[in-house]
């Protein structure tokens, strides 16, 4: 099922008696299994959790055939990136189905592909299903990280959200780590806090960097500065790179079509006014021919970076940025 229909079952309380999560993003697999066991008002005496290497079908189904101790109910979870043979969840899912006071709820955060094949054991006639979670665009991220944030009582500016989760790469989870750190402030969290807590970068900021490079401005000073406060890698610097260049594209296709700009319509959620702006101009700058010279550079950059062993990835990140400024 999509992800809007299990949320509907959420609220209404109307959840399958055995569940698979799966997908894309393991934050929401995770996010969603605490919601569901929430939802079920689950206690600790109540339920069996396997973590990955843990999983063992007898232990399992005991657990399922065994009548509760204080007339309650068996809630099985596991958490694996292990495929469970089919004919051990098919044993799983029918006993769940028979028992009113089971639930089952396997979170998988394998390969996506071989879900597939996992998927046909929750079958509706078991009064089973499953809900395969995508990888969120921005707007849906930073939705997520704000609503997240205010559960923890942190408050914190969109356009601060906007840059910590370009910052991390748009991961999602490392995002939530790192909101975690900033419940410590009494006070509204700017961009500057951001850099300056988290990444400990100060007044250098990896959109500043990106800014000077794009304008082809000496970079050496920046660059320095980022590696040695350990805040930034050369994977991380160059898929911050690759993020601000998406963004400048989106911004210069939908300027090219409507003759202005729209950042929510562009983006998905809001930026400062001077960030719009700045953008705006800077997208107009670079051709298509260019965007396209710049994104194959960047990410043949990042597959040597990720894929090739016993390299200068310092040397390597360096030449490529020279490149990039020649191609501008």
């Amino acid at each position: 099922m999509y992800k809007r229909e299990f949320e509907n079952l959420l609220n209404s309380s109307k959840l399958p008696k055995s569940m698979l999560l799966h997908g894309a993003c393991f934050y929401q697999t995770n996010l969603y299994g605490e919601k569901i066991v929430k939802n079920l008002g689950v206690q600790a005496e109540e339920k069996l959790l396997l973590y990955y290497d843990e999983y063992n079908f007898t232990v399992a189904q005991n657990f399922l055939s065994q009548s509760s101790l204080f007339g309650d109910r068996n809630i099985l979870i596991v958490k694996t990136d292990k495929v469970i043979p089919k004919k051990e969840l098919d044993v799983l899912v029918e006993l769940s189905f028979k028992n009113s006071t089971n639930h089952f709820i396997y979170q998988y955060f394998g390969d996506d592909k071989k879900a597939r094949s996992i998927a046909k054991s929750f079958t509706p006639k078991k009064s089973a299903n499953f809900v395969r979670f995508f990888k969120l665009n921005q707007g849906e991220a930073i939705y997520l990280l704000d609503t997240l944030a205010k559960d923890m009582g942190i408050n914190i500016s969109r356009y601060a959200l906007s840059h910590l989760y370009m910052l991390q790469n748009e991961d999602i989870s490392l995002c939530a780590n790192d909101l975690k750190k900033l419940k410590i402030f009494d006070k509204e969290i700017q961009i500057s806090d951001v850099d300056e807590f988290i990444y400990g970068l100060g007044t250098v900021g990896m959109d500043n960097f990106i800014y000077d490079l794009l304008q082809k401005k000496d970079i050496k000073e920046g660059y320095l500065k980022l590696i040695e406060f350990g805040s930034a890698d050369e994977i991380r610097i160059i898929n911050a790179i690759e993020s601000y260049v998406s963004q400048l594209f989106l911004f210069h296709i939908y300027i090219r079509i409507n003759g202005r700009f729209d950042v929510k319509a562009i983006l998905g959620y809001p930026l400062p006014p001077n960030l719009a702006q700045e953008r705006s101009k800077l997208c107009m700058m670079i051709n298509l021919k260019t965007y396209d010279e710049i994104f194959k550079l960047l990410l043949n950059c990042e597959f040597k970076l990720k894929k090739m062993q016993k390299i200068d990835k310092n040397s390597l990140l360096l030449s490529t940025l020279i490149k990039l400024q020649t191609s501008l």
